[in-house]
């Protein structure tokens, strides 16, 4: 395993005017997973890069020939092709969450969030805070904002509050800072000129990358815990609230923040996948077992399309061509047609899938098990094609290089592990499973479904005590409240 060399600045060969292969979470600002020309397996490890001990990592992301992740105590550089990895920028704690690289002027940056580990502020003056249905203005943040941490803003933010910070590849040097006015672990997404990030007491906040200036904030009825995802002048935003329980599936202009659309699932828990967004449609996995396909345009649902489990909230549907590929909790994958929802494949793995998500690698679909295994399946026919030896900890979250896949990996010796073709090695061809092994599996699924639970409802409970309920009004839409008991037509709770 590789050692890292801790630096307060890392002087990365990171050329300026080279594209980002895979610069956020699944890629890109839609979070689509997919690489047109990526690696394809046999695959071999390249290296594997060791956290701090007691440290985990977040979803790494690739820019030119360099992999970075965020820690608690530092931004991780690590190289691509040797593993070697050095700190990028010390770190302040708080929530992992990905980071996102993208242009400051013409300085390449990582931008990240950091701050408190726990949502201990007010609220509001008046103790609550209920959902609008349009932006609010916002203070911006100035770019020479302290680096030491101390809130910049006239009053909006305290010591329990994160920041989005923006730093530059090569020198490690902060370019800008912004307060934020809660906990955030959304993650950052990025898209042209702008980023975005949701926090705790459901602010979704769009920032200019030139010099840190706030463009917008809009709130949404719940925490937002995942990253938001962009595509054509929308932003789409998963808000949970565990109090209801429901989930909020918001539609935000880009250029203003005013909200479009406003569903809710109709489902009796805040189980859900991070959403997927492409030209038309956006995409989430949800507690009553079902993805979705929401038609951009209105909120209405296009299709859905059941699956055997829920979904963790650190998983998200990825879609290329005219195929959408989902994950659940039990370890279920599944490839279906993103034109009528009609279920083509699945998969069976009879192993958890909690930290990671679907990415397609060319004709080849790629996921992480929580038994260690990186697996890689043949996308149309859903034969499994390859599989790495199980090992202790994880495999997480993925990212895509033209000739790497980086994936977190979990665990007492957690970090990042890169994988490249193995010219050597043998290809499977493995017909899906016919059945479920209910022994081993579901008690794995349980243990999953008890983790994911705490992760859900544990951050809600405290936030509840400060922000009062919260308006779920939808305007023209339903409120979730009035059918949250039914059973799905289609397949029943989970």
């Amino acid at each position: 395993m590789t050692t890292i060399v801790l630096a307060a600045v890392a002087p990365w060969a990171v050329a300026q005017g080279a594209d980002p292969i895979w610069p956020q979470y699944q890629g890109g600002p839609g979070h689509a997973g997919a690489l047109e020309d990526g690696p394809q397996p046999p695959f071999r490890t390249r290296w594997t890069f060791g956290a701090p001990a007691g440290e985990a990592l977040s979803a790494p992301v690739i820019a030119g020939d360099l992999a970075i992740a965020v820690g608690s105590e530092a931004v991780y550089g690590i190289d691509v092709a040797t593993g070697e990895g050095r700190s990028i920028a010390a770190r302040s704690g708080g929530p992992l969450s990905a980071p996102a690289v993208a242009r400051v002027g013409q300085i390449q940056a990582v931008l990240y969030l950091e701050g408190s580990q726990e949502p201990e502020a007010s609220a509001s003056a008046s103790g609550t805070a209920s959902a609008s249905t349009s932006p609010s203005a916002s203070p911006s943040a100035s770019p020479s904002a302290s680096p030491d941490g101390e809130a910049v803003g006239p009053g909006e933010v305290d010591g329990s509050s994160s920041f989005l910070v923006a730093v530059s590849l090569r020198g490690g040097t902060e370019l800008w800072r912004v307060p934020l006015q809660a906990v955030a672990r959304s993650g950052v997404t990025v898209d042209d000129t702008t980023a975005y990030v949701g926090d705790q007491q459901g602010h979704v906040v769009a920032v200019a990358l030139a010099d840190g200036s706030v463009t917008w904030t809009a709130e949404v009825p719940g925490r937002v815990d995942v990253p938001v995802a962009v595509s054509g002048g929308t932003v789409y935003v998963v808000a949970r609230d565990a109090d209801a329980p429901a989930v909020a599936i918001a539609a935000l202009d880009t250029a203003t923040g005013e909200r479009s659309w406003q569903v809710f699932p109709r489902a009796t828990s805040t189980f859900g996948s991070a959403p997927a967004a492409g030209v038309g449609f956006v995409l989430v996995g949800s507690a009553d077992r079902l993805v979705r396909s929401i038609a951009a345009e209105d909120g209405t649902e296009r299709w859905t399309s059941l699956v055997l489990s829920f979904f963790s909230p650190a998983t998200a549907p990825a879609f290329a061509g005219d195929a959408v590929y989902a994950a659940d909790l039990s370890g279920g994958l599944y490839r279906i047609d993103a034109a009528d929802g009609h279920r083509e494949w699945s998969h069976q793995l009879n192993e958890i899938v909690l930290r990671s998500a679907p990415v397609v690698s060319g004709p080849t679909v790629l996921l992480g098990l929580n038994d260690g295994r990186l697996v890689a399946f043949d996308s149309e026919s859903g034969h499994l094609v390859w599989e790495s030896e199980a090992t202790p900890g994880l495999v997480g979250a993925i990212a895509l290089g033209s000739d790497v896949v980086i994936a977190v990996k979990g665990g007492r010796d957690g970090g990042l592990i890169a994988f490249e073709h193995d010219p050597e090695g043998e290809l499977l061809d493995l017909a899906p499973p016919t059945e479920l092994e209910t022994g081993t599996t579901l008690s794995r699924y349980g243990l999953a479904a008890a983790i994911v639970l705490i992760v859900a409802l544990i951050p809600g409970i405290a936030l509840r005590r400060r922000l009062g309920p919260p308006d779920l009004s939808g305007g023209d839409q339903a409120d979730p409240g009035e059918d949250l008991g039914d059973e799905d037509a289609e397949g029943g709770q989970p």
